[in-house]
């Protein structure tokens, strides 16, 4: 199997700047104003070096960056920007997943005989993208989808990487924990604590171990840490909706309680939305009464991935929706029109 990886470098900020030239050069934050409630949507290099990230609150970023632009988001411009990537890699690969906004896989299993050396192609594609697009990228080629993905964020920024099959293991043991998707702000901390830095620190130790620890996740890492991942490359359709439902084991009138539970399916599908990069405007709101009347309202808002949002025209939504003195037996949280 040969998996190609693709990543947008810094593709909020790559498309303000293709928008507008002056941003050029100058450290630029899109995600609103920093006086307003709000996180990082993405950065430049020159913010990064202030120590500003993603998921950042805006006032930490002008605190760490105040001579930084703040740009609200423009999202309409990047999902435009976006398909155009994506048309290009479905029109020159077998198969392309679309992983994110700005992060694409491809299969290109076999490809050798029409496609001469994989590495090289894979180089004319990326000045293709780059040539009709203007968008700088970097990419990663390897036996499969994990290990792609690890030699791309260590080739960035524009870079390339080519992991040979069969150097997996020899390529990811020297770098950083940090560096493996799916290991977050608590696990890296976790796994620094019981001295592992590297990922061929996982690597040496038992898998039972991780087991143990993390279940069936634990085995998982291990594996990644080897360099073996048996995911495939999932062909690139438009996920339809997100959404979370929670069925009352008694029906109830109780709104205090209602409202919690909108909370926690509003946090439920906020992450869903993180996890998979996507950003919605549309949210639906569903109440079943305990006579199975079943209601749902839905209302546009700007585009968000952000639980307090998503909760706030929840609740909105509920008020306007609950108009009978009828128990209620469940609730749900959709979300569709994603970017």
């Amino acid at each position: 199997m040969n998996t190609l990886h693709i990543d947008m470098d810094t593709f909020f900020v790559s498309v303000e700047r293709l928008l507008d030239p002056s941003l050029n050069n100058r450290p630029v934050i899109v995600g609103g104003s920093p006086l307003e409630r709000g996180v990082v949507a993405g950065c430049s290099r020159e913010a990064r070096r202030y120590g500003v990230h993603s998921a950042m609150p805006l006032r930490r970023a002008y605190q760490l960056c105040p001579r930084a632009v703040f740009l609200y988001p423009k999202f309409v411009h990047y999902a435009e920007y976006s398909e155009r990537v994506a048309e290009i890699i479905v029109d020159s690969t077998p198969v392309t997943e679309k992983a994110s906004i700005d992060e694409f896989y491809a299969d290109v299993t076999g490809c050798e005989r029409p496609y001469g050396n994989l590495f090289e192609w894979a180089k004319k594609l990326k000045r293709t993208i780059t040539g009709e697009t203007h968008l700088p990228l970097s990419f990663g080629l390897a036996s499969n989808k994990f290990v792609s993905k690890v030699a791309t964020g260590v080739a960035k920024t524009r870079g390339d990487i080519c992991v040979p099959v069969g150097g997996e293991r020899r390529f990811l043991a020297p770098l950083p924990v940090g560096m493996m998707p799916g290991v977050g702000r608590v696990l890296e901390p976790e796994l620094l604590a019981m001295g592992i830095h590297l990922i061929g620190d996982i690597a040496r130790l038992s898998p039972r171990i991780f087991v143990h620890m993390y279940g069936k996740s634990g085995q998982v890492l291990h594996e990644h840490a080897c360099g073996i991942d048996r995911s495939p490359v999932v062909p690139y359709r438009k996920r339809k909706s997100v959404g979370a439902e929670h069925t009352f084991h008694e029906d109830t009138l109780d709104v205090p309680c209602m409202l919690s539970t909108l909370q926690h399916l509003a946090m439920r599908v906020g992450r869903e939305l993180r996890e998979r990069r996507f950003l919605t405007n549309t949210i639906t709101l569903k109440l079943r009464y305990a006579d199975f009347v079943t209601k749902t309202l839905t209302q546009r808002c700007d585009y968000t991935n952000h639980d307090m949002n998503i909760y706030a025209l929840a609740e909105k939504l509920f008020r306007r929706l609950w108009t009978r003195r009828v128990r209620v037996r469940l609730l749900g949280i959709s979300t569709t029109n994603f970017l």
